[in-house]
């Protein structure tokens, strides 16, 4: 299986013109495909996406607003995986989006899909469930697990602690993910391997080929 993989697009939809036509069997965008804004702007981004070609699996970012992203999505064509598992011939996934609030307040946010390490471990665990005997095990999600391609700016690593976990648990072949910009590559956990796809609104994606290894060819400098 050939891989599309993406992330962070922030509503430029104009950045995924380059990658029309390309011969991928699946695209996976891990969240992050708007930028907060209304649905007359959000449109476009997601029925840009879903013309890359089918299926499209996606999971929201921290910048997705909930109250129009999954009607938006399954309007335009694209299959929302959070919290969710689908299948495609020998292989499973998962998927997660959102990101770790750790401020009691801000997880009542109406608006953003924040939630918590414990929510993304249980809900990814009873979803394994799901592909387990699946050849190869993929999971999405939006954010990168705790120590593992989240380094930000500062200094800081800004992971999922949760996910980290539940990675070291169930060890799945390949998690694609995104969020951290600045921290765009590959790592591996145990037999995980972690790919951050970079910031698709700069123009970086990867291609993701599934044989007995795993094979990432980059898009973007």
């Amino acid at each position: 299986m050939r891989i599309l993989a993406m992330a962070d697009l922030h509503s430029r939809a104009e950045k995924l013109s380059p990658l029309q036509g390309m011969d991928v069997d699946l695209i996976a965008f891990c969240g992050d495909l708007h930028n907060l804004e209304p649905i007359a702007q959000a449109r476009a981004a997601a029925e840009s996406l879903a013309r890359l070609g089918s299926p499209v699996l996606i999971v929201p970012g921290n910048m997705d607003p909930k109250e129009i992203a999954p009607k938006l999505w399954k309007n335009a064509g694209l299959r929302m995986i959070h919290r969710d598992s689908y299948r495609q011939g020998d292989c499973g996934f998962i998927g997660f989006g959102g990101m770790v609030i750790r401020d009691p307040m801000r997880l009542k946010s109406p608006d953003r899909y924040f939630h918590t390490d414990d929510e993304i471990y249980d809900s990814l665990t009873r979803l394994y469930e799901d592909i387990s005997d699946s050849r190869h095990k993929i999971v999405l999600t939006h954010q990168p697990p705790r120590d593992t391609v989240d380094l930000i700016y500062s200094g800081e690593r800004t992971g999922s602690a949760g996910l980290r976990r539940f990675v070291e648990e169930r060890q799945p072949d390949l998690l694609i993910c995104g969020h951290i910009h600045e921290d765009r590559g590959e790592a591996e956990i145990g037999a995980t391997r972690i790919v951050n796809v970079g910031e698709m609104r700069r123009g970086y994606a990867a291609v993701i080929e599934l044989h007995d290894e795993i094979e990432v060819e980059w898009i973007g400098s």
